[in-house]
């Protein structure tokens, strides 16, 4: 191998253009893997929201006095909130973190979540039950576990 001013010169080149690519490639391969961290989150909870949602369907099936549990399990820093006030009382919301990444609204059939509403996380067992809270029938969930 034959070392002359041309090989010098064309390493130093050589490794810049590399590093140089590099540099560029880092942040775009980051908030790609970011993306997909936030994607399967948000998955994840709308695989739990549906269950939810299955349960208090078979709930409000059952018709008042109607009782059956689910057990949840909700990644640590996000949560679900059953029901609400208002228009939110049909409604199952998916949080991580602060930002509101999704909710799945019970309107075939119109479950309606009684009370205020509440919001999970973690790993438990809730209870449904289907009761008569004076508006008509409406599902009450609680956690037992």
């Amino acid at each position: 191998m034959k070392m002359d001013r041309k090989g010098v010169i064309g390493m130093p080149v050589r490794l810049a253009v590399t590093f140089l690519v590099l540099a560029l490639a880092v942040p775009v391969l980051m908030d790609s893997v970011e993306d997909y961290r936030a994607v399967t989150e948000a998955s994840g909870l709308m695989v739990q929201a549906e269950a939810v949602s299955d349960t208090a369907e078979k709930t409000f099936y059952a018709g008042e006095g109607g009782a059956f549990t689910a057990e949840i399990s909700v990644g640590h820093g996000n949560r679900l909130v059953i029901g609400g006030q208002g228009a939110d009382a049909y409604t199952i919301r998916m949080f991580c973190g602060n930002e509101d990444v999704g909710r799945l609204v019970m309107d075939r059939p119109a479950v309606r979540i009684a009370g205020g509403g509440i919001a999970v996380s973690g790993e438990m067992t809730l209870l449904f039950e289907c009761v008569d809270d004076g508006a008509g029938c409406a599902v009450e969930v609680s956690v037992i576990a």
